[in-house]
């Protein structure tokens, strides 16, 4: 049999921990590293519905993108949904790592994707001041096309019904891109100064989106959950390594929807 631990020494060399932001919660969150693995779930979220999916699927490892705890809670009262969650988690025995900044910001990781599902070629890092610096990717269309046919393009490629788009001129020709996937609204300045036409990320608020038409600028806003891009990418690296490393796990891709939101 083979371990959490073991899935995850080999993971860590594609997406290891010393890129993640600083405060960041990536890696192990609940439950024993080296419990034997039944089979190993992967997901862009961890929430009751994919627990149970896990469970249903006889999974009792959960490799996920967004850490099942952000904040530590305080105190252990199952009548809080989330705690209620964890206490799931662990009578299920089921261990969970996270695996966060530290896959947005490897090479290739979750923003090198993003940047192939948009078609861009001559792709780089992404270069902006401070702890995001690097973390997006930066390229160019083959094509040149109007923005408002760029959006429809984008939609398509990430699977989404809807976004968000923040721009004074839908007709202006997209050339350059960059995006940040998550809640990266905060380099637009910078994807702007790099040359971007566009920059696709999600969570762009109210008043930022303001200072983009400032700007003149454009942001479409995909939303966060075109991060579940990762799942069927990990999951082939798993099943690669099982297959070289002779691990012999079964490896379950979510496919439960966890966006939050639903457009009305």
């Amino acid at each position: 049999m083979t371990s959490a631990q073991t899935i995850i020494d080999r993971f860590e060399q594609a997406a290891p921990l010393d890129l993640a932001l600083p405060g960041d919660p990536s890696g192990w969150q609940i439950g024993d590293p080296q419990v034997e693995v039944t089979g190993v779930f992967v997901t862009l979220d961890v929430r009751p519905e994919t627990v149970a999916a896990a469970v249903a699927q006889k999974c009792n490892f959960m490799l996920a993108h967004h850490p099942a705890v952000f904040h530590a809670p305080q105190n252990l009262n199952f009548e809080d949904p989330q705690v209620a969650m964890y206490g799931d988690i662990i009578r299920h025995g089921i261990t969970v790592y996270g695996a966060h900044t530290s896959l947005d910001n490897a090479h290739p990781g979750m923003n090198d994707w993003l940047a192939t599902a948009l078609g861009l070629t001559n792709v780089g890092p992404l270069k902006v001041p401070g702890e995001l610096d690097g973390m997006g990717r930066i390229g160019n269309l083959d094509t040149p096309v109007p923005l408002s046919d760029f959006v429809q393009q984008s939609k398509a490629a990430l699977q989404v019904e809807h976004a968000r788009l923040i721009a004074r001129d839908q007709q202006r020709l997209v050339r350059r891109v960059a995006v940040l996937g998550g809640g990266g609204s905060s380099v637009y300045a910078a994807a702007q100064v790099a040359g971007a036409d566009v920059l696709v990320t999600g969570d762009v608020t109210y008043h930022t989106g303001h200072d983009i038409l400032a700007r003149d600028f454009a942001v479409l806003d995909a939303g966060h959950h075109i991060e579940r891009i990762m799942v069927p990418q990990v999951a082939s690296w798993l099943r690669d390594w099982s297959a070289t490393d002779g691990w012999g796990i079964k490896v379950v891709t979510n496919t439960i929807s966890t966006d939050p939101f639903t457009f009305v």
